[in-house]
């Protein structure tokens, strides 16, 4: 893309100018670019009618975002250059968390023992939620971890004592502010 310096006949144009050229405006710059060219298959693959919907959830996801002060405000934080509030929302509905660890060695199934997760996010974790098994993969508690000051670790602490053996697991779900989901298994 080109950019327009001191130019007074193209100071301020927007548009196309016939089907090669395109003049876009980014702030008080004129940037000009090759016009796009749309591909004469135009019939909307499976695929493609999948991924206008997602875009669509993200732009509705975004909207949302951008009613809220708050959170408005903290996307524009976490923008870089040229890259709007509207659009960095947009980007964090596509990025799913990731949980790097679990710690269990704080963790004897007593009450008060606790388990720590490491879990980060392109913009913000919103939720950690732990999950203990037994060895027939029932439930033996659940609940929501507290995040450790403004660190990327979460704490879970046990609420009711349970009988440690092997062949059971810990689930931890994390999730970010869109709702998306990343799961990591760890067997006691």
């Amino acid at each position: 893309m080109t950019k327009v310096k001191n130019n007074l006949i193209t100071t301020g144009l927007s548009g196309k100018l016939g089907k090669q050229v395109v003049f876009r405006q980014w702030g008080s710059e004129t940037f000009l670019a090759k016009a796009p060219v749309r591909s004469q298959n135009s019939i909307d693959s499976e695929l493609r009618i999948k991924n206008k919907l997602r875009f669509k959830e993200a732009s509705a996801f975004a909207k949302k975002a951008m009613n809220d002060p708050e959170l408005k405000q903290a996307y524009k934080k976490k923008c870089k250059a040229r890259v709007t509030a509207y659009a960095r929302a947009v980007q964090d509905f596509f990025n799913v968390p990731s949980i790097g660890e679990i710690d269990l060695s704080n963790y004897s199934g007593e009450t008060n023992s606790f388990i720590r997760v490491y879990t980060t996010d392109d913009f913000r974790v919103n939720q950690v939620k732990v999950r203990i098994e037994n060895q027939q993969s029932e439930a033996v508690e659940a609940g929501f971890a507290e995040q450790e000051g403004n660190t990327d670790w979460w704490r879970y602490i046990v609420t009711e004592p349970n009988l440690l053996s092997t062949g059971g697991k810990i689930i931890v779900s994390a999730y970010d502010l869109p709702g998306n989901e990343a799961t990591m298994v760890a067997n006691i």
